[in-house]
Parts: C-alpha cells; sequence; structure tokens
C-alpha cells in the first residue's frame, strides 16, 4: 500500500516536471515573439508620429481652397480676380511653401498682392510663401485678363492648384481642386458701318457728273465675324465703273457686293467705288443707294444716301477763304484776308445775286476793305452786303475784305469762322464753311508743395525750366512751397494760407519723407486731404511717389507709396513715378543721407515730372 502511495507519487512529481518542461519551452518561444511584436509597433509609433501626425497639413478643404468674386459670364478683356486661402492644418512647419496654379488658356497674367515668378514654360504662376507655420493661414489674390478678341462660349478653366513645401530635404505636395470655369459672351458689332456719297464735280448733282461711293465699317465687337456680306444696290440711272471697285467687290446686276470671310475685330475697311449719273434725267430726280452690310444671313445694319439731280444755276460750290495778314499763326489785334469765290456750276447762269456776309464774331470789319462793286452796310446782318449780277454757268467771281481779330481773344484765343450766304431766285446757298485759329497766351500758376525735397532742392525751377522751352510762347509761374521736415498733416494744415491764394491751375503734391515711420491712416487722410482742397481749387493735381529711402528707421518707406496709390484711385489723380527713375542710380542721384537729391537727381524728378504733367497740356502749353 504505502508502495502504491510513493508511486503515485513519483509520477505525479515526474508529470509536474513534464509539463513545468513544457510550458517553460513555450515561454522562451513566445519571449522573442512578443518581442519583435513590440518593437514593430514602436517602430509603427515612431513613424506615424514623425511622419503622420507631426508633418503639415492641407486636406482640410475648408481651410484650403479656391475662389473667385468674378461674375461667371465675363467678356473678352474682362478681369477675373481668384483668391487662394491655404492654412496649415497638420502638426509642424511647412519650409518653403510654394503655390503653382497654370495660367488658363487665353489669358494673360494681371496682377497679384504676392510677388509672382513664372515658370519655365510661362504658363506657371509661381507663389513663394515661404515658411508656413503650423495653424498659420494666409491667402493670395491675383488676377488674369481675358484675351481679345474670342469666340462666344469660350470657357476659362483655372486647373487645379499645387501646394509644395519641404520637410527636410523631402519635398511633398498637395492638389488643390479649383473647379472654377468662366464663360465668354461675345459678339460682332458693326454700327460703325457708314456709306458716303460724294459728287467728284462738286456742287449740286449734274447729269453726267461721277459719283464715288465710300462704305466704311470695322468691327468693334470682342468677337471676329466670319461669312460678312457688303452688298451696294444702285439706282438704275447711274452706270457702275468696274475698274473703280476696290477690294474683293463684284459688279453684279446693278448692285456691287463684297464677301468676307472673316472680319477681325479693331480692323478699318473701306471700300469704294465709282459710279457716272445717265442724261435725260428730269429736274429733281433722285439718284439713289442703299447699302447693307449681312452677318450670319441677318441683316445688321444698313444705310442709303439719296441726292436730287439739278438742272438750274448752281453756286453751292463757292467758297470762303481765310488768311493771316502777316503770315504764321494768327493772334489778336492781327488783320484777316477773307476772300469770297463764287462759283456758277451750274447748267444756266445766273441773272442776279446777292452775297451777304455777316462780320465773323471777334472781329471787327476794316474801312473800305472791301470790294466796291455791289458793296453796301447792313445792319440789320451787322456785315457787308454785294448786289451782284451776270454770272455765267461755268464761271466764277471773287469779292474781298479784310476784318481785324478782336483783344479779347489775347488771353482765351479761340476760332473765327465765316457764316456767309448766296441768294439767287429765291433760293439761299450756304457758302462753304471757312475758319481760322486765334493762339491764345498761356499764362498759368504751378505750385509744388512738400517738405525738404522741394525747399532744399532746385528741381521745381528745374521744371520750370522745362516748360517754358517747350512752349516758347506760355508764361508759367511755377512756385516751390517747400517747408523742411513738414508732414502730411501739417501740410493740410497750411493749404489755405500758403498755396491757396496762388489758385493755381497745377499742384504737385509731393509729401511722405517725413511721414515714413508714423502713422499710416493719419497720411493717408493728410493727402486725400489736399487733393480734395486742390480739386475743390479747380486745379489739375499730382502725386509725386516717396522714395527712394536709404535711412535708417524709415525701411517701410514703399508702404507709404501704397497709401499714394490709394488716394490716387479713389480721387481719380494721377501719380507722378520718380522711384523708378531715381532707382536706376541711387548713388548718383540721393545724397549721402538717402533721402535728399543731388543736382542730377534733381535733374531726373524734374524730367519726370515734366513727362508726367505735359500729358495735360495742349499744344500751346494750356491745360487740356
Amino acid at each position: 500500500m504505502n508502495a502504491k502511495k510513493k508511486l503515485k507519487k513519483e509520477n505525479k512529481i515526474a508529470g509536474m516536471l513534464e509539463n513545468f518542461t513544457f510550458k517553460k519551452g513555450i515561454i522562451w518561444i513566445f519571449i522573442p515573439f512578443l518581442s519583435i511584436v513590440v518593437i514593430a509597433a514602436i517602430v509603427i509609433s515612431l513613424y506615424y508620429y514623425f511622419f503622420t501626425y507631426t508633418v503639415p497639413g492641407f486636406s482640410d478643404l475648408t481651410q484650403n481652397y479656391i475662389s473667385s468674386n468674378t461674375d461667371d459670364n465675363i467678356v473678352p478683356g474682362d478681369e477675373i480676380s481668384y483668391t487662394i486661402n491655404f492654412k496649415n492644418t497638420g502638426n509642424r512647419d511647412a519650409d518653403n511653401f510654394e503655390i503653382k496654379a497654370k495660367l488658363p488658356t487665353d489669358t494673360s497674367f494681371g496682377s497679384s498682392d504676392i510677388e509672382v515668378l513664372a515658370g519655365d514654360d510661362g504658363e506657371i504662376l509661381i507663389f513663394n510663401i515661404g515658411q508656413l507655420a503650423k495653424d498659420e493661414a494666409g491667402t493670395a489674390n491675383f488676377s488674369i485678363i481675358t484675351d481679345i478678341p474670342l469666340e462666344a462660349g469660350t470657357l476659362i478653366i483655372l486647373d487645379n492648384i499645387e501646394f509644395s513645401y519641404m520637410i527636410g530635404d523631402q519635398p511633398y505636395s498637395q492638389i488643390i481642386t479649383a473647379d472654377l470655369n468662366h464663360t465668354i459672351d461675345s459678339s460682332p458689332d458693326f454700327n460703325s458701318f457708314d456709306l458716303k456719297a460724294v459728287d467728284e464735280n462738286g456742287g449740286y448733282l449734274k447729269m453726267g457728273d461721277t459719283i464715288e461711293y465710300t462704305l466704311s465699317f470695322e468691327n468693334r465687337g470682342n468677337m471676329n465675324a466670319a461669312s460678312v456680306e457688303v452688298k451696294s444696290i444702285l439706282s438704275k440711272n447711274v452706270s457702275v465703273s468696274e475698274g473703280s471697285i476696290t477690294g474683293p467687290g463684284i459688279l453684279s446686276g446693278n448692285a456691287v457686293v463684297w464677301n468676307l470671310d472673316n472680319i477681325e475685330i479693331n480692323k478699318p475697311y473701306t471700300f469704294k467705288f465709282k459710279a457716272a449719273v445717265g442724261y435725260d434725267l428730269s429736274d429733281g430726280e433722285l439718284i439713289e443707294d442703299n447699302s447693307i452690310l449681312t452677318y450670319g444671313g441677318d441683316v445688321k445694319i444698313e444705310k442709303s444716301t439719296s441726292d436730287p439731280v439739278s438742272l438750274f444755276p448752281d453756286l453751292s460750290g463757292s467758297g470762303a477763304f481765310l488768311s493771316d495778314d502777316n503770315g504764321g499763326d494768327l493772334w489778336a489785334g492781327e488783320t484777316i484776308n477773307i476772300k469770297i469765290v463764287i462759283k456758277n456750276s451750274g447748267e444756266s447762269g445766273a441773272d442776279s445775286y446777292r452775297l451777304i456776309c455777316p462780320t465773323p464774331d471777334n472781329t471787327v470789319y476794316i474801312s473800305r476793305s472791301g470790294t466796291p462793286e455791289g458793296i453796301s452796310w447792313s445792319d440789320e446782318v451787322r456785315g457787308l452786303v454785294w448786289d451782284l449780277s451776270g454770272l455765267g454757268a461755268g464761271e466764277q467771281k471773287e469779292i474781298d475784305f479784310q476784318v481785324q481779330v478782336s483783344g479779347d481773344l489775347y488771353y482765351t484765343g479761340g476760332t473765327i469762322s465765316t457764316n456767309f450766304k448766296i441768294e439767287n431766285d429765291g433760293k439761299e446757298t450756304e457758302v462753304a464753311q471757312a475758319s481760322i485759329n486765334v493762339k491764345r497766351f498761356t499764362y498759368m500758376t504751378i505750385v509744388a508743395m512738400g517738405d525738404s525735397l522741394i525747399s532744399k532742392s532746385d528741381w521745381v525751377q528745374r521744371f520750370d525750366q522745362l516748360l517754358e522751352s517747350a512752349f516758347p510762347l506760355a508764361d508759367y509761374n511755377t512756385i516751390p512751397s517747400g517747408v523742411s521736415g513738414e508732414m502730411a498733416f501739417q501740410g493740410h494744415a497750411r493749404f489755405d494760407s500758403t498755396v491757396a491764394i496762388y489758385n493755381p491751375q497745377i499742384i504737385i503734391i509731393a509729401y511722405g519723407t517725413n511721414d515714413v515711420g508714423s502713422s499710416y491712416s493719419y497720411f493717408s487722410a493728410s493727402l486725400e486731404g489736399m487733393v480734395m482742397k486742390a480739386k475743390n481749387l479747380g486745379a489739375t493735381v499730382f502725386l509725386n511717389m516717396v522714395g527712394p529711402i536709404n535711412t535708417e528707421g524709415k525701411e517701410n518707406w514703399e508702404v507709404f507709396d501704397r497709401a499714394i496709390m490709394e488716394v490716387s484711385a479713389k480721387q481719380g489723380v494721377p501719380v507722378i513715378n520718380i522711384v523708378s527713375a531715381l532707382s536706376r542710380n541711387p548713388g548718383k542721384y540721393l545724397y549721402s543721407d538717402g533721402m535728399h537729391y543731388t543736382p542730377d537727381g534733381a535733374a531726373v524728378v524734374a524730367q519726370t515730372v515734366f513727362n508726367n504733367v505735359i500729358q495735360y497740356l495742349d499744344a500751346a502749353g494750356q491745360r487740356k
């Protein structure tokens, strides 16, 4: 019994040892497997952390998208504005962040609020943002200009935008769907179509005369036109000279026809032909032309002429001629020679007729200067009357007299015009008007107001010399009104007492150098206030730009140029860009203080201001 228990106990111990050995083997197998799993989990966690979790992010389409505030339907030449919105929603900064946009077909780049680089093919726009911090957001605004012309229905499609950036040395990119289309609405415009008929023989239309017909038009729309027909339909009592037909026109029955394949925009077309008036016509019979321009099978525009044939004395070819007795330009106080040539181009003579010549406005008749035959003075017409007779067919007669130009035109100048007529057999014929211009003496006051860039420089005086040289018959009183160290608000305060008192016709405002570093809004408001005061005087206003400035503490001078541009756009006044001219050689044009003009710089500023101002002056140097 004890032996059995002992054996049972030994078997139990052996089983426990065997089971322990089996489990120990399993443990030694499981431990390496578990280690591999743990290591893999650590590696995956590290990869996720560094390459997924801690990376920039641009996948949030509520933060990263493209929009446009331009209407879907546009016309050629319109500007389309786009805004690219971006935000780094990831957990890491994005280095060298760039936005790449492909320029849509049939467009050109307009403008951008961020510096734009062009890709190698010239069609990729690259916006270089630089480093974009985690959670940092921004926008890139740019515009494009659609081409002219464009077919109706043309789609302007902005392709998807690419965001590209770096993580270390590794490049990454994100495509942002644009889905922005604009449709072109365009059409040809032939409203300029015109028809003119000119009797080459002059005067009233007579049998046997030759009429030259001129058809002119221009497609002033924003789309080229295909398959255009121009047809000129004539009366049956004329004969067309086929050799006189210009362009691809052909004679078809009693019509001249031009078939044109493609009419480009803004390209003028002129077609001519001649037709001879037949004989055996009655007095007053009409010679007609009905011309039609047809596009796309529809009549777009129609023009007609109608001239009666005359069989009586014709004095309509008479004309007046004016000349300066001293030659050259005509000035107030000088004498004008007036000649009237009375011409009878009709088929019968004029037995008696009367020439009526009111003295032209702003002139005085010079006593005893008129042709004596049949002359008399008429208070009713405030001028001269000649009672004449016996002007045969094909004959002509000359009548002369002189007038003196009134001194009232000394400062204003003006035009002396005739208003003469001939009376014959109860009919009144206007003598072809003649005119001659009276030059005016120009006197103009110009004020250039600003700071030490005026008070310590002679560019205003140089500018005055340029004006005087360009317009020798004009007198310019160009006043420099500069106060050293003055800021825009101070200029605004003294405007009424130091500038308005001269009642200048032109005012040049040049502030900003001393304002740089101060309040942007205060500068802008003061500048706009001066512009409004100047405009209330009726003056033409110019704004000089600020800069260039190379002085410590004034590095943001370009910001104040933006204020000047904003005031210019709002008030509709021109800006004079002296910055570009001075920037070509600042070492030569600026003193060592980096602000004030050297004599060479003053000359550059004067020339730049002159080049801008003369665009607003006429040939006599007066404001347009």
